[in-house]
């Protein structure tokens, strides 16, 4: 039982660090940053013997991995005020509110010259 645990956390240990080398590329100090964390929040936290807490930290370490990976963007100056983003498959996800989300009444002008979103001119089938 002990093992399996143990093989969970080196798994997402890795995990965290190539997600660190991949959502940092290039960026040696963000490397350098981001790796001093990830090994001194394990490190904290090696003498923890407690099943359920153990789970509870990789859970943790899980969902900030997915978080790094799915919501931080790398921006690279090219040219004085000229940017690159490094915008990865992952993060991009369907965030379109369906709906009639502007309620309100000072929002109600708008509503007029809105135009749909969430297909709502696609024919249904």
């Amino acid at each position: 039982m002990a093992e399996i645990l143990r093989r969970k956390v080196l798994h997402q240990f890795k995990k965290l660090h190539r997600t660190r080398l991949n959502t940092f590329k290039g960026d040696e100090y963000a490397l350098k940053v981001v790796r001093a964390k990830i090994n001194e929040e394990y490190r904290k936290n090696k003498d923890i013997m407690n099943y359920a807490d153990i789970e509870k930290l990789n859970k943790t370490a899980q969902e900030v991995e997915q978080e790094i990976r799915k919501t931080v963007i790398q921006a690279v100056e090219k040219k004085p005020g000229i940017f690159a983003l490094r915008i990865t498959p992952e993060m991009l996800e369907d965030n379109a509110t369906c709906g009639n989300s502007l309620s309100s009444d000072n929002n109600q002008s708008n509503l007029a010259n809105k135009k749909p979103v969430c297909g709502e001119n696609i024919k249904k089938l």
